[in-house]
């Protein structure tokens, strides 16, 4: 399971009579934020001359005193990639401001890869002032940052950048001199990306910030992200039904196997989800998604990961097939999820599928999401429902052997290649090396396939973005969610595995590890895999056309020096060229500290990749 990690500081409160009458905009907006999540204590941000008076805000005590800060990526795609990790690490919603146009435009691939993967990332984006977009209805003044009009004789159009983000997120709002309505606009903003657990737009046009609001209003409304529907009589019934519906498939069922997948976790019931799988009987086996892993793997009715023809072997994937109950919870239904489409749930005789939208047992669909967006109940709301009324004994499932996918060696230790580490190898040593509570971070690349052949410890979570596939995503994710354990007083070990090429694209973010490090006393051990190019396309197509090429020559092991780090102080690096030197180092080098970087250039071979990759990747 991969837990929701708590503050270790309790924060800070501000009462009302603490603070003025009335505060800015931008204040108000920061500090809502902070009642929207009280974890966060980040905001990640990049300026520019549309957002620089709403940047200004970040450091009134007001906002500091909530220990909130502003923390600048290197770029503005990086930024994006590193809120998205921020929210998955400290769970719940993260903030990114970009300026308009140009700065936007570089994040909408990460807001998009968050979209994909339920990430609740708001993203400001600070835009021309309302003047400017007055001043647009009366003639033709072309402004920076904004694209003219396809027609030389008509006015740009100021919200053509909005226009581009309607289908990557959940909700857009322009604020504008209407202050009360501004105030009502932040909040369905905030609400819509907490409960859709995915990333909505505020546009903030550069005059607004400094107008005053009265400061109560942000105590006589505390912010709710409840459903509409909650506490209403019908919501109440259709939650009962549903649940007894379930339970009554569940108690009737002899083979019955519970299948969880992302979604609870990524939509923030973790905890709920715990609390019902430990109150299910042990005769109940268990099996995880391939990217979601949030249950705990060493109980003794886990079978291993269910990926169809990927799945962690052929004896899973047959316990899995041979149920006469699957109840999935938190389905997330894509081709890097699904062994490209191979699983099977139409074997068994009753199949209940768990989304956070709608609920389908067998061909009965209970539409949970409603035409207004709202929900009758939540995924949690379900969950607990579900744990309150199990009756553990009315489950008829008989005690059996239940299988338990064991990993086996990927390497033959004696028959290992002189000149290069195999990602076998790679993936053995985390075999025996991850520890309870890990927070294992990969990039969209080969290595990623062999997520069934890991076996995770207890608490241990996974954060990994393969589905969308935009490769780069893991540098700046994990410098994201780093800050963000830190940002949690959390000692959890943070182990990134990130390839070559997908490096090259922000190897950049990797100095503010050494800019931040005074405020990053844990740090992450970064595991590179140099196999000199694409490997993935490799296999797909030209194995030695020099498209999949990169420039191999990187130094990535000096590379934080380059960024001003101090090696020994800040960070620790190392090349280690073949399994002897892997091996030799690995057994004699004493724990890591975390209070340093540690990174290790694995070089890998130009061809190797790990076993399955052959039968689970697209074919042409």
């Amino acid at each position: 399971m991969a837990p929701i990690q708590q503050s270790v500081t309790p924060p800070i409160n501000v009462s009302p009579v603490e603070l003025p009458n009335q505060i800015a905009l931008g204040e108000y907006l920061f500090y809502r934020i902070s009642q929207a999540n009280p974890k966060l204590r980040t905001i990640f941000g990049i300026p520019g001359d549309f957002n620089v008076d709403l940047l200004e805000h970040v450091y009134s005590p007001i906002i500091t005193n909530k220990l909130i800060k502003l923390i600048n990526p290197c770029n503005e795609l990086n930024g994006a990639y590193a809120a998205d990790g921020y929210s998955r690490a400290i769970g719940g919603l993260s903030v990114f401001i970009s300026t308009y146009g140009v700065g936007e435009l570089s994040a909408i691939n990460g807001i998009a890869g968050a979209f994909s993967e339920y990430s609740p990332v708001l993203h400001i984006v600070g835009t021309t002032s309302i003047k400017d977009r007055l001043k647009a209805e009366t003639g033709v003044y072309n402004i920076h940052h904004l694209v003219p009009n396809i027609d030389a004789l008509k006015a740009p159009n100021h919200d053509v950048y909005k226009e581009m983000v309607q289908n990557i997120s959940v909700i857009q709002e322009s604020l504008d001199y209407d202050v009360d309505a501004n105030l009502k606009k932040i909040d369905r903003v905030l609400k819509k990306i907490v409960q859709e657990s995915r990333p909505g737009y505020l546009f903030i046009p550069c005059d607004v910030p400094d107008f005053k609001v009265l400061t109560n209003q942000l105590f006589l409304n505390p912010f709710n992200a409840d459903t509409r529907y909650a506490k209403l009589a019908l919501a109440i019934e259709v939650l009962e039904d549903v649940t007894d519906h379930i339970l009554d498939k569940l108690y009737l069922a002899e083979t019955p196997s519970i299948f969880s997948d992302c979604l609870t976790s990524r939509f923030g019931y973790q905890k709920q989800l715990d609390r019902f799988i430990n109150k299910v009987p042990k005769t109940v086996k268990l099996f995880s998604a391939n990217l979601a892993r949030n249950l705990d793997e060493t109980q003794s009715n886990y079978v291993g990961v269910y990926n169809g023809r990927g799945s962690s072997d052929i004896h899973v994937r047959e316990e899995f097939e041979s149920s006469d109950l699957i109840l999935a919870l938190g389905m997330f239904d894509n081709e890097m999820n699904s062994g490209g489409h191979t699983t099977n749930f139409n074997k068994a005789e009753t199949t209940v599928i768990v989304h956070p939208d709608y609920i389908r047992i067998n061909h009965q669909i209970y539409h949970i999401k409603q035409n207004d967006g709202e929900r009758f109940f939540t995924l949690g709301e379900l969950l607990e429902s579900l744990t309150l009324r199990l009756n553990p004994s009315k489950v008829s499932a008989l005690p059996s052997n239940i299988y338990q996918f064991q990993p086996q060696p990927q390497c033959n230790t004696t028959d290992l290649p002189p000149n290069y580490i195999p990602q076998g190898r790679l993936i053995d040593y985390f075999n025996t090396s991850l520890q309870p509570n890990d927070l294992v971070i990969l990039e969209t690349m080969s290595f990623v396939f062999a997520l069934p052949d890991l076996k995770f410890p207890t608490n241990s979570q996974l954060i990994t973005s393969p589905f969308y596939g935009s490769i780069g995503y893991a540098v700046p994710a994990a410098f994201g969610a780093t800050v963000a354990v830190n940002d949690l007083g959390s000692t959890r070990r943070i182990i990134v595995v990130q390839g070559d090429g997908a490096a090259q694209m922000t190897a950049q973010e990797l100095s503010s590890y050494v800019r931040y490090k005074d405020i990053l006393p844990n740090m992450p051990q970064i595991f590179l895999v140099n196999n000199d190019g694409y490997s993935i396309e490799r296999k797909i197509r030209g194995p030695t056309r020099s498209y999949n090429d990169i420039n191999g020559q990187w130094k990535w092991a000096e590379l934080l020096g380059v960024f001003g780090g101090v090696k020994g102080k800040m960070y620790d690096s190392w090349v280690l060229k073949n399994t002897d030197e892997f091996e030799r180092f690995f057994n004699d080098k004493p724990k890591p500290s975390s209070s340093k970087l540690q990174f290790y250039e694995l070089i890998a071979g130009k061809f190797d990749v790990p076993q399955r990759v052959d039968n689970m990747m697209c074919q042409k």
